[in-house]
């Protein structure tokens, strides 16, 4: 009772932690706006740069990231590094999150002004069609992402291994050859070095395709209990799931995109701005993604537990025992902290996996007859 109780705080402080920051991103985007503040940034990026429009999107991005970082850092300090100690779930010394933070920041700086750049060079080429270019342009760079993360991004903060285990590989080897994944793209990843909490993730397309499984998984859970997870990433691997999430995703940038190029339109001259194309209406450009984000959560959240049910449905299929799925799944929500049964409301919202006490409950339902 105890470990419930102390799950059930946990997972409420990271409630509170995650609707105040719905609600702080929309509000200093509307803050900058209200303000007059983006375009005093605007008028500082082009003292600083002169007219070279590639500067002075470059200059005013590094501003907004900043006033951006003001907040999000004590933000994420507390989330990411006091929540975790105080509960028992982290590893990582302040000076080892002080650099993955810092790793963090500057990676997503990079990649964001790069695509802001192309975003804002195609407004300028396309001012009628921008959308829908913008939003080619987006879909191929997810693609890339897809591609790259788990041999780019990946490596700069963990490290991968083989499994050292040779009687837990020789069944890990044996199940994935049963469903025709490639072998030697089963993974551990020493996810210990950061936290106490178990994962495991089907990441990849194409020839990066690979099921990753962390240090903190093999070293707490039986080998039935593994084969359980590793049967649930090899049904996400036999569904398509990373082609189907994708699609979906796109869909709902889609939608976001073409928002985006209705609402600038209407919204340039009672703003003040000398078009579209100008980098000082960047914070309605996100205020209006954000909303049309918000608005698709639900759909995007629901239909990713769809696919992680099903994901769940394969793996009992595949082993054919559910006793050891319950057990997996009951170990995994203590390890993690997870609530067993989250606020309804807030799992139909946010959750992208069904919560534990539905998984459990879903695997004592099934019949190992169900086709």
């Amino acid at each position: 009772m105890e470990h419930k109780d102390k799950a059930r705080e946990y997972q409420a402080i990271r409630r509170r932690l995650t609707l105040f920051h719905l609600a702080l991103t929309p509000a200093l985007l509307v803050i900058l706006v209200a303000s007059g503040w983006t375009f005093l940034m605007r008028q500082n990026a082009v003292a600083l740069t002169g007219s070279s429009e590639w500067r002075v999107v470059a200059v005013y991005f590094v501003l907004f990231s900043l006033f951006f970082l003001i907040f999000d850092l004590p933000l994420s300090f507390y989330s990411g590094f006091i929540l975790e100690h105080r509960f028992g779930l982290s590893n990582q010394s302040f000076a080892a999150w002080l650099w993955d933070t810092a790793k963090k920041t500057l990676l997503s700086f990079v990649l964001s002004l790069a695509l802001l750049e192309c975003l804002y060079w195609i407004i300028r080429a396309e001012p009628l069609r921008w959308w829908l270019w913008a939003w080619a342009a987006y879909a191929f760079v997810s693609y890339i992402l897809g591609k790259v993360f788990p041999v780019l991004i990946v490596p700069l903060f963990y490290k991968y291994g083989k499994l050292e285990d040779k009687e837990l590989e020789g069944k890990v080897l044996k199940l994935a050859a049963r469903f025709d994944m490639p072998v030697g793209n089963v993974y551990s990843i020493n996810l210990s070095k950061t936290t106490k909490k178990a994962n495991a993730a089907f990441m990849g397309i194409g020839k990066t395709k690979r099921i990753v499984l962390s240090d903190t998984l093999i070293s707490g859970f039986t080998h039935p209990e593994i084969e359980v997870v590793v049967a649930h990433e090899l049904g996400h691997y036999k569904h398509h799931d990373v082609w189907r999430l994708l699609a979906f995703g796109l869909f709902a940038s889609l939608l976001a995109f073409a928002a985006g190029f209705w609402g600038m339109n209407r919204s340039v001259a009672w703003l003040g701005l000398s078009s579209a194309a100008d980098i000082a209406g960047l914070p309605l450009l996100f205020l209006i993604f954000y909303i049309v984000n918000l608005v698709l959560t639900p759909l995007t959240s629901g239909y990713s537990r769809r696919r992680e049910r099903a994901a769940d449905i394969f793996a009992l299929k595949a082993l054919g025992d559910r006793d050891v799925f319950i057990s997996c799944m009951s170990k995994l929500g203590e390890q993690n902290l997870a609530d067993p049964e989250p606020p309804a409301w807030y799992e139909w919202l946010f959750y992208d996996h069904p919560s534990i006490g539905r998984r459990i409950g879903m695997a004592k339902d099934w019949k190992s007859d169900e086709k």
